[in-house]
């Protein structure tokens, strides 16, 4: 969710509603000799309220599980859940008239902080990661589909390679895998010089394949493919080992492994955000269900809590 003119009109009646709390807590207070109690009719309908919006927050989860439930538009439920969350701190505080309590409600201060800075963080995240998903991977594709993209792409650059070869298979010439190799570190190195006039033709590429691409392709640690810097250096050195007629191929592959690089940066930050739901996730939970226990403790005990 970006913060935009269109949280504008949420923001304003969460700030009244704010107000209008304050307001009355102040009042209520003032009218009684100890001040406001979290006891009070007016102490029990802010925490009954700062519930109901747990039960509302929790309630998103739900939803996202079941997209055919026809209930409202997933923005207006995320601003919701966003901002009438923050509503629901100042209601808990006003409730509990900003004293910390016993033992449970000191637990529950703790489960409201945990869950309100990891909301926090988590609406941080999503003011950039869109932004680093749109620059960084300007073919994003559904997380869903990562993997089956991941097995196309080593599929396509097999594909490539066979009708530029012939096969993909390399013939056992070490003196061959040997020169393929001196001329790409000349490349990396950029030293260069009579490399320029190689063509080792469809072996040059059989072997590039299998000794970078291959790697690259099954998330080898270190896969030197997967350096930009590098990856530019290694195709530029395999041009001047095949002929100009398969250029094409050659452009083919390196295009392959740019969509695979940005492929992973995608599931990188994914997975940020998938880490960060599984701590605010849990946490908000625990919170939803500690409340209702204090509450049904706090209905049958009264003062005692």
């Amino acid at each position: 969710m970006l913060i935009n003119r269109q949280q504008w009109p949420m923001i304003r009646a969460v700030l009244f509603m704010s107000a209008a709390a304050v307001a009355l807590y102040i009042w209520d207070g003032a009218g009684r000799p100890h001040g406001p109690r979290g006891g009070s009719p007016l102490g029990v309908t802010f925490g009954v309220g700062a519930l109901a919006i747990m039960i509302f927050c929790a309630a998103l989860s739900l939803k996202r599980r079941a997209p055919h439930w026809r209930i409202g538009r997933a923005q207006a439920w995320l601003r919701g859940h966003v901002w009438l969350g923050l509503f629901a701190v100042l209601l808990v505080a006003l409730h509990s008239a900003f004293h910390r309590g016993g033992a449970m409600t000191t637990a529950l201060w703790i489960l409201l902080g945990l869950v309100t800075l990891s909301g926090l963080f988590g609406v941080l995240l999503q003011q950039f990661i869109p932004r680093l998903l749109l620059h960084a991977v300007p073919g994003e594709t559904l997380a869903q589909q990562l993997d089956r993209q991941f097995i196309n792409l080593r599929k396509l650059a097999e594909q490539v390679v066979a009708e530029a070869a012939g096969t993909i298979d390399p013939t056992e010439t070490g003196a061959t895998t040997m020169l393929v190799k001196q001329v790409a570190a000349a490349a990396y190195a950029s030293k260069i010089e009579g490399a320029a006039q190689t063509a080792l033709g469809p072996e040059a590429m059989r072997r590039f394949y299998h000794d970078y691409l291959v790697p690259f392709f099954r998330g080898a640690p270190g896969a030197t493919l997967a350096s930009r810097r590098r990856s530019d250096s290694l195709f530029a050195a395999l041009r001047t080992m095949t002929p100009p007629e398969q250029a094409a191929h050659v452009d083919e592959l390196e295009a392959i492994c740019e969509r695979r690089r940005q492929l992973i940066r995608q599931r990188r930050l994914m997975r940020v955000l998938f880490s960060w739901l599984i701590v605010h996730v849990p946490l908000s939970w625990g919170l939803l269900a500690a409340s209702a226990i204090h509450a049904v403790v706090a209905l049958r005990f009264g003062s005692a809590l």
